[in-house]
């Protein structure tokens, strides 16, 4: 079993600053990057700093994830208190300087929503967290908080999951692309997404063609074109990250870390399989740990995913990951 525990200082309370805001056309200068005092990187065993342009002084490249929180309340009718309550209550176990607050228009009611954004997180340190993260989840039903079906948990992830080298970092990450997107309906349900509300995360063009897929070149991609109405935004390539916006609110805990699980195996899968693989359901699950063989029994049970598929993923699973009550 893996041992887990709880950060044991709690964090001194303080003044939240809800920042940015963006809203179809209208943007505060540079939302994206207001908020947090100093760019980390939460690691299994300790903090880095990043820069500005969030690298580490050393440019070895990060194998982190950036997680999106969005949230509305029913019983906070205020951001910042709204804000306070996340930092203070909810998140008093999480790492300090982990979260920066933000607006977000695409959620109902800008005085009783917000966006929880985290800085860079290994796979380690996420599960290290899980415990505070289920912590938050009991506090969320006190307050009223929720995932509600406006709210989305888009993922950023560092260009070094998916490879070591520019060339294999290309082709996974073209594996990965056109998995979620030849499959979107099951996509949807692996990541919790109800694809009747897919509006800033729709398929995208041409991503299911697999010759397509082989030939595209993330590096001519450029930035300032960045899409947030499509299920993969690439567009930030060049600057060392792209985005899994497919991720819908996680309302409960399980939900939360099963979503995890499945994205963190995927990324591992696609560097693992080959072209001819990534077609076959049982080759890119196989492996997998019980949380994700969890969240294909959901799409078993809905449709996207073949009993045949599951009994057979279900018989080769990996059993040494367990977080006991977490």
């Amino acid at each position: 079993m893996r041992k887990q525990t709880q950060n044991k200082a709690v964090k001194t309370a303080k003044r939240v600053i809800v920042q940015g805001y963006h809203h179809r056309e209208t943007y505060e200068l540079n939302y994206a990057v207001q908020g947090f005092a100093q760019n980390k990187y939460f690691t299994s065993d300790r903090t880095k700093k990043l820069d500005e342009h969030f690298q580490l002084e050393d440019l070895t490249p990060l194998k982190g994830y950036g997680l999106e929180i969005e949230v509305e309340c029913s019983r906070i009718n205020n951001a910042e208190a709204l804000a306070f309550t996340l930092e203070n209550v909810a998140f008093q176990y999480v790492a300090k300087d982990l979260f920066k607050y933000q607006r977000d228009g695409s959620l109902n009611g800008l005085s009783s929503s917000v966006e929880a954004i985290t800085q860079v997180m290994t796979k380690e340190f996420l599960r290290n967290q899980y415990p505070a993260f289920k912590y938050a989840y009991d506090v969320f039903k006190l307050y009223g908080i929720e995932a509600t079906a406006n709210c989305g948990m888009h993922c950023n992830m560092s260009l070094g999951l998916f490879g070591t080298t520019a060339a294999t970092i290309q082709e996974a990450l073209r594996k990965f692309v056109y998995f979620i997107n030849k499959n979107y309906q099951l996509s949807c349900s692996l990541v919790k997404r109800d694809p009747e509300r897919a509006y800033y995360c729709s398929q995208m063009d041409d991503w299911d063609n697999k010759n397509y897929a082989k030939q595209f070149d993330f590096s001519t991609t450029n930035e300032d074109e960045s899409n947030h109405g499509i299920c993969f935004n690439y567009y930030h390539f060049n600057s060392g990250r792209v985005e899994l916006r497919l991720v819908g609110g996680q309302k409960t805990y399980a939900a939360f870390r099963n979503t995890l699980e499945t994205i963190f195996h995927l990324v591992e899968a696609v560097k693992r399989c080959s072209w001819s693989e990534i077609d076959d359901m049982k080759k890119v699950f196989k492996g997998c740990n019980k949380y994700v063989l969890s969240r294909l029994e959901d799409c078993m049970n809905n449709g996207t995913l073949s009993r045949d598929d599951y009994n057979s993923i279900a018989s080769n699973i990996d059993t040494s990951i367990d977080f006991g009550n977490y």
